[in-house]
């Protein structure tokens, strides 16, 4: 080994020597872990959960799963379909329930532009529903009529209307079709039975495709007073 070698190995420190402190690498090494080990952990930011919090978040996910059971009706999209049943059978088929509150919503968005939401009409082109015999007695009158439409001149309490009722009932479901007709017939001081979707699909299967009425071809199936 040459001298320059030699000269670069004194410079070096010796494992276990003495360090600038007067300590030696393996004691800097053991006091710097007994310091590791005595210091503390940040305590901020990290404390543990209170197990009220814990219990009150899963009582309130138990809640809410018997809450969603008990009220989502089997999770059925027809919850939100106006056209579906209000009841449910446990077993068996299901029983169709009228609904005014649903015939509302569906008369407000296929028949309130003529007839107004009030029911009041409109002065020479469209009746007034409000205590009207056309809506009143037999239901067929008025399921014909939304089913087929109605054009021709009628006059009620002396005024004359000449408008043109269209079919609107040919785009909507029997169950729709039975609480519109309830609705009104109970509305605006009308009290007549509840329309059934069975009875609007007979009515509907009776007289088929055809075109609209005239006001004679009602009254002479179905007069007013009956």
């Amino acid at each position: 080994m040459n001298d320059r070698n030699r000269h670069y190995d004194r410079n070096r420190p010796r494992q276990g020597s003495p360090g600038p402190e007067g300590f030696s690498d393996g004691r800097l090494v053991e006091v710097h872990s007994q310091i590791a080990r005595d210091k503390q952990e940040p305590a901020q930011g990290f404390s543990m959960t209170p197990i009220l919090v814990v219990f009150l978040f899963c009582a309130l996910g138990f809640w809410a799963g018997l809450y969603l059971t008990r009220n989502s009706r089997g999770f059925s999209a027809s919850a939100f379909d106006l056209n579906a049943p209000v009841a449910f059978a446990s077993a068996g088929p299901v029983v169709f329930e009228p609904d005014a509150a649903k015939g509302q919503t569906l008369y407000l968005a296929n028949c309130a532009a003529c007839h107004q939401p009030t029911g009041a009409g409109v002065p020479g082109a469209f009746p007034p529903l409000v205590k009207s015999l056309w809506v009143a007695g037999d239901e067929k009158r008025i399921i014909k009529i939304i089913i087929a439409g109605m054009a021709g001149e009628v006059e009620i309490d002396g005024v004359k209307y000449n408008g043109n009722m269209p079919n609107v009932g040919v785009a909507l479901k029997d169950a729709q079709i039975a609480h519109i007709a309830t609705y009104v017939r109970s509305a605006w001081g009308n009290a007549a039975e509840p329309v059934m979707d069975a009875s609007v699909a007979a009515v509907r299967k009776e007289i088929g495709a055809r075109g609209q009425y005239s006001p004679k071809e009602v009254l002479d199936a179905h007069p007013l007073g009956n």
